[in-house]
């Protein structure tokens, strides 16, 4: 993360240059504050106030790099938490995988509800019991995705560098690398939820196939679903 902050750094600087030169260089707008004209006095003097603060506030969060905890309450949130992490050195692989399965998981959704909607009536008995199954079984994986990021919240990468270099500080090394093992727990934990997630959207995707061929169908992938998607619920 802190090498994506060096490029938005001199980006935001470059910018602020940029506009000042424009602001007050005598070929271009040529602002100043004793300029004869009211307007345009209060006008560099407030672009400077801006440009100013701009400069302090980018930088110093750019530097500081702090990122507090979000409470995440919806997919917006989760996948804006996920974007952030998707540029990681150390994490960025496992955030993509969980946005590709947000967006698999949506697709899947819609090709399976149109699916169920083309081979069952509308308000039949069939049509209710497997949008009853998908919809139970979307609501567990968007649950779990969203406590997914949550726990996405505890990696830093720059604390993780640290650690994977404690023997070269004074630290203790003992507690360095039970702190190493909580963010291989939490790693671990994490794998484990998107594998289950997977073979649950797999299945779903293997209903929406099943239901778009002729004939009669079987209820041993509904009832695959339904197993798969107690799993899930439990590991939210």
């Amino acid at each position: 993360m802190k090498r994506n902050n060096t490029i938005k750094m001199i980006i935001l600087n470059a910018l602020i240059i940029i506009s000042a030169v424009s602001v007050y260089s005598p070929g271009l707008l040529a602002l100043y504050p004793n300029d004869p004209s009211v307007f345009k006095a209060g006008m560099s003097i407030l672009i400077g106030i801006f440009l100013f603060v701009i400069f302090i506030y980018g930088n110093f969060s750019l530097l500081s790099d702090k990122r507090q905890k979000i409470e995440i309450s919806d997919l917006a949130q989760a996948k804006k938490i996920l974007y952030m992490y998707s540029d990681s050195r150390n994490f960025g692989s496992i955030a993509k995988t969980i946005l590709n399965q947000l967006e698999r998981l949506e697709r899947s959704m819609s090709r399976l509800q149109y699916e169920i909607d083309r081979k069952f009536a509308k308000n039949s008995i069939s049509n209710d019991k497997y949008s009853a199954v998908i919809n139970e079984a979307n609501a567990s994986l968007v649950d779990n995705l969203i406590n997914t990021t949550h726990k996405m919240q505890f990696f830093y990468d720059d604390e993780y560098a640290r650690l994977l270099e404690c023997k070269n500080d004074n630290i203790p090394d003992e507690i360095q690398l039970k702190q190493l093992e909580l963010y291989k727990a939490n790693e671990d934990a994490i794998q484990e939820v998107i594998e289950k997630n997977e073979k649950l959207i797999l299945q779903l995707d293997t209903l929406a196939i099943e239901l778009s061929r002729p004939g009669e169908q079987d209820d041993d992938i509904l009832e695959e679903i339904q197993q798969l998607t107690r799993e899930v619920r439990y590991y939210k």
